[in-house]
């Protein structure tokens, strides 16, 4: 997993929960660093131990969590340089998830190990 997935994670908790809030849940985690690098790969369980530790600390629902953290993942990806890339794919929600895989076939060029899922939309 490309560290993108973990730093938006991490942001994510910073900006709703604050500071304070992500040293403690990284602490728990045994995290030794504090933000994590968008082009490295890390474990896959490691979200899964992270995550453990923020649904106990911060007691939200899982589904909750994620979507609100995939809500903030536009704002960072957009904070990151991504925006533009993203407003091409299309105005409407339905454009926008139809170019998601397009999008990824981009991204192999910066992410070359990533392993993105496909989106098949049907009306």
């Amino acid at each position: 997993m490309y560290g993108l997935i973990l730093e938006n994670f991490a942001r994510y908790i910073t900006v709703k929960y604050g500071e304070e809030t992500w040293e403690n849940i990284r602490r728990m985690a045994g995290l030794e660093f504090p933000v994590f690098s968008i082009h490295t790969i890390y474990p896959e369980q490691l979200l899964g131990r992270i995550a453990k530790k923020a649904f106990s600390t911060l007691g939200c629902k899982e589904s909750e969590f994620f979507e609100g953290m995939g809500e903030y993942f536009l704002t960072m990806a957009n904070d990151l340089g991504y925006g533009d890339i993203l407003v091409v794919l299309g105005r409407q929600f339905k454009d926008f998830l139809m170019g998601l895989d397009n999008l990824h076939e981009y991204n192999k060029y910066t992410y070359p190990s990533i392993r993105p899922p496909s989106y098949h939309i049907t009306d």
